[in-house]
Order: structure tokens, then sequence, then C-alpha cells
């Protein structure tokens, strides 16, 4: 396999992360190796030279505005051959071929997530071995002719890879779920996974489209058709670790637990749109059904196409909080993320938590290449994703680090041995004085975090903030004002590590040496994030005494020493 693949963390709090993954494509190569595709690759040249010669104005048709359904079905299968050993037979025409490189962004991310419990989630970072606490079993719905997700989930990319794999010991081995509610998807699906032998790992089911309908107040919608499938499959059932619910929806019945759902949803919200050529070059669509292109909601107050497919798979998690860890959706426009996200603001459980919340922005290498370097397409293709937990968070996450605002400050102090210790009073002193807010200063010595994770350095000196009302046993359970909610972390809505390390006595005064502060923020909601600002903006002025409070302060304490010196004698 040749790829690389890099996760970046916002450098914002509210930009989506980044998911770069690239994967080496060279069309001579491909060509050479499979003679399906060196037959559509030099069809596609062909295709591109006579629309050129017949263009009266001389203009540069690029590769890309040649492709058909063939020639990307070829480059699907060389590529997953290529790089994961997959066979994928079954692609029919007039069906969504899948992009690998984009698909395969996805699933490496979803690896990265899944590794981030052990540091995220307090269920995971209590019970001493997080591989532990995985149940090597996830759903994809919606997933098409190809079954791409499911198939790249049992390569290196994913289970077979060092970081999720099973232990040898263990008796458990990833198990994925796919659904469709298309009998072609359903029929295709099964040759690709039969052709790759991998019947005991993906289980191909059939569900009903269902959004309109409802039990009692609970709408039922992709995810309670993939949950019911799964109860049917002997293969998802574990007994005693298994959820049982006891209402009006499931009368004491299993529940399987899985680790993870994703989906690439619906694009379109009509027909129409599927079949509205593009706006730009006036290209048709790309080949794609209505079951795969559209989503149309029930309700007519509800939006259609991803936003309204996501919603549906939002609003059955909260019925099945506690059977998938993490629920995750591909997105294909920035505005439909953010419309989720803010829809997540509300949704009981989760309430805008940022611990249990992550977002992220896919970028693909797409590659193409000729004998002649001048004809080479370089294009960065992006895409967005989303994913949310029930669980609760732990206090300092890397996707909760406050990255805006004041981040350090260094303070000019006499030298002494006891520099370290005269800092540490004045923050203590600083934060006992924070007006409105009751804190709890923790002195300690602790290592720093690497985007929420330790960094395994030496122990520095460091005083640890957090509301007064949060440093109990109790923690989050006490609840005392409307911005609470019972899912915040132990810390509360926030956490302040300030660390002090001694930098450098001045060259040109050695009766003076820098202090430096940094400080690491951890903020769970967006009034957390309000507190954080509160607390760090005066931090320099206040520990440093250079503002104009403490300018003044000594300037009355000189004056007032003055008058307390005895006469001088003439």
């Amino acid at each position: 396999m040749s790829f690389t693949y890099q996760y970046t963390r916002s450098s914002t709090n509210s930009s989506p992360g980044i998911s770069r993954f690239s994967l080496q494509c060279k069309f001579d190569q491909l060509a050479n190796a499979y003679p399906e595709f060196h037959h559509e690759f030099e069809g596609l040249k062909k295709r591109r030279r006579k629309g050129h010669n017949n263009n009266s104005a001389h203009t540069y048709f690029t590769l890309s505005s040649q492709v058909n359904h063939s020639f990307n079905a070829a480059l699907t299968r060389a590529l997953l051959h290529s790089h994961f050993g997959l066979s994928m037979p079954s692609l029919p025409e007039g069906r969504l071929c899948p992009p690998v490189p984009n698909r395969c962004n996805y699933v490496a991310w979803l690896k990265q997530l899944l590794q981030s419990n052990s540091t995220d989630l307090h269920r995971f970072c209590n019970s001493g071995d997080a591989s532990l606490d995985l149940q090597y079993k996830g759903i994809d719905i919606g997933t098409g002719v190809s079954a791409i997700y499911p198939l790249l989930l049992t390569t290196k990319l994913f289970a077979k890879s060092n970081e999720l794999r099973c232990n040898d010991k263990q008796i458990k081995k990833w198990k994925f779920l796919a659904t469709d509610i298309d009998p072609v998807a359903i029929e295709s699906a099964s040759r690709n996974v039969d052709a790759n032998h991998l019947q005991n790992e993906i289980c191909i089911v059939s569900v009903e489209e269902s959004p309109s309908s409802s039990t009692g107040n609970v709408a039922r919608g992709p995810l309670f058709a993939a949950m019911e499938a799964a109860k049917k499959e002997i293969v998802f059932k574990q007994g005693d670790a298994d959820i049982v619910h006891n209402n009006e929806l499931d009368d004491g019945e299993y529940c399987p637990q899985f680790d993870f759902v994703m989906t690439n949803p619906p694009f379109y919200a009509s027909v129409e749109e599927v079949t509205t050529p593009r706006a730009g070059d006036k290209r048709p669509r790309t080949d794609i059904s209505i079951n795969e292109g559209v989503y149309s909601s029930a309700d007519v107050a509800s939006d259609g196409g991803e936003v309204g497919f996501i919603e549906a798979i939002l609003q059955d998690s909260i019925f099945f909080k506690n059977d998938v860890t993490w629920y995750t959706s591909l997105i294909a426009k920035r505005s439909s993320l953010d419309a989720i996200y803010q829809n997540l603001q509300s949704v009981e459980g989760i309430w805008g938590n940022r611990g249990q919340i992550r977002t992220v922005e896919f970028h693909q290498d797409n590659i193409y290449e000729e004998n002649e370097e001048r004809h080479r397409e370089h294009n960065v293709r992006v895409r967005w994703g989303i994913a949310w937990t029930f669980e609760r968070a732990m206090g300092r996450v890397g996707s909760c680090r406050v990255r805006s605002g004041l981040q350090s400050f260094v303070v000019s102090i006499p030298d002494s041995d006891d520099a370290s210790n005269e800092i540490s009073s004045r923050l203590l002193a600083y934060f006992s004085e924070v007006r409105d807010l009751s804190l709890k200063c923790i002195d300690d010595y602790r290592e720093r975090n690497a985007d929420g994770m330790r960094s395994g350095g030496t122990k520095e000196r460091c005083i640890t903030v957090v509301e007064e009302r949060f440093s109990t046993s109790a923690g989050a359970s006490t609840l005392q004002n409307e911005k609470d909610n019972r899912n915040l972390p132990q810390e509360g809505h926030f956490v302040i590590d300030a660390f002090i390390s001694i930098k450098t006595t001045h060259q040109s005064n050695n009766k003076e040496i820098d202090v430096e502060v940094n400080l690491e923020a951890f903020a769970h909601t967006t009034y957390g994030i309000s507190l954080v600002n509160k607390i760090r903006g005066p931090m320099p002025g206040e520990i440093g005494r250079t503002n104009r409070r403490w300018r003044r302060l000594l300037k009355r304490q000189v004056a007032s020493s003055s008058k307390s010196l005895p006469p001088s004698k003439s």
C-alpha cells in the first residue's frame, strides 16, 4: 500500500480539524498492471483529443470532463486491488461509483476517532485497557452497490491496523453490518463481499425505507431499521454485554452494542435536483440512482437531502444513546455541516458539549497523470464529516482546547531562588479574586498536554483552576445554573492549567529573571469559553503587576514608605 494520512486538530475554536489522505495514483503504472484500466484510460485520452480537435475555439478539454462510468469503475477496481488487495466485480452502470481516496479518508478518520476513546471519553479512560471496551462492531447505513466502506474497514486501513487489531488471544473479531433499501444494491454488495471471502466479517442486510413511520413519540429512521436488522443476526448477539430496553418500542428485547455508525447520506432533496445538469459546465450529474441520491423527509417542516437524512439518524441516536459509541456521517456541503452542528446544541445528552462532538474537513488528492507533464491535473477535493457521542468526555479533550486568545505571557521579577513560588502565589491570589466566580485551585506538578494527550515530558509546576462547585466528588452532578448539564466532565465547563517555567536571567541586568506562564485551557461549552476568556484576559497585567491597578498600588506603597522614613540629619 502506498498512501499517507495525517490528522490535524483545528487551530481555532470554530473550524473543523483537517483529515488529509493521499493515495498514490499513477495512471501509467495502473494501466500496465490492469488491462481493463488500460483499455479505459486509452479511451479517455482518445475522447479528450477528439473533443479538443473538434472544438473551433480550441478550448482545452481536461481528462475529468471526459470521464464516464466505465472509466471510474475500472479505476476504482485497480486502486482497490493494488493498494488493499480488494476485488470489486460488481459496479453496475447507473449507480454510484465511489471515489476511493475520499472513502479511504473517511475510514482513516474513523480509526483515529476510535483511538481517541482512550484519552477523550470517561468510560474508556477509567477502564485500564480501552481496547477491552471496544465491541469490535460497526454499522454502515446505505452501503450502496459497492459496499466499499465495510470492505475497506476489513483492511490494514482499519481493522487490521496495529492500533485497532484484536488480540490474537481474544475471541472478538471486527464485524460489520451494512444496510440498504435498494434490492440492486443488496445483490451487488453481496457479490463484492463474496468475491473477497468476507461473509463472516460483513453482513449485508436489506431494510425497508421508513422515514415516516413512528411508534409513540419516537420517529423510526434509518438507524432504527439497521438496529432492528442487527437484532436478527446471530453474529451481533453478545449476551450479557448488550443493553435491554424496556419501553413502548422494545419490550425487554436485547440491543446489540456497536462502536460506530457511519453513512454517506443522500445528497439531494428532490428528484429534480438529481436530474438537473450541473450549473457550471452543464455536464450530467454523477451516475446515481434515486435511492442513492435523494432523501425526502415525510415531515414537510424538516429538511431533505443530507441534512434531513443525518437529522433522522440524530433523532434515532437519542434512543440508542447507550448502544453506539460514535455516530458519524460524511457531508458534502459546509452549510450542511453547520446546520447539523447547530442541531446538536439542543440534543438531550449532548447539549452542545464540545467534547462530545467532532467536525472534520476531508482533504484528499485526486491525481491524473499522462506522459506529458503539462497535462497533469492535481486537484484537492474537500468534503466534511461530523461525529457525536453520548459518552461523557474527559476534562482535557483536544477538541475542547481553547486555541484562540491568550496562550502564554512572561513576567519579569527580581532574581531569587523563590521565583517559582512567587509566581505561584500571585496566580493563586489572582484566581481567588476573580469577580463573580468562585474558583478552586490546585498547586501541583503535571505534564503538558499535546492536543489533549499527555506529552510524556517532564512534569512542571502547574496551577490548575476549575469552578469551586465542580471540585467536589459530586462533580457535574451538582447543577446550579441554567447553563449546566448532566453530561459535563468532572471539571465542569472549563479547566485551565497554568504552567510555570523559569526562563533566563536578563543579560544586561542580573537582578531580574523572566518567568513564563503557559496557559492550557479546555472549555466544553460556549459558556465555558466565555469564562476562560474572562479569567485569562487580565492575567499578564495582574500577575506581572504592570496594569493600572498595580501601578497605582505600587505608587502608593512607595509614597507610604517614603513618609515612614525618619528625617535625615543635616
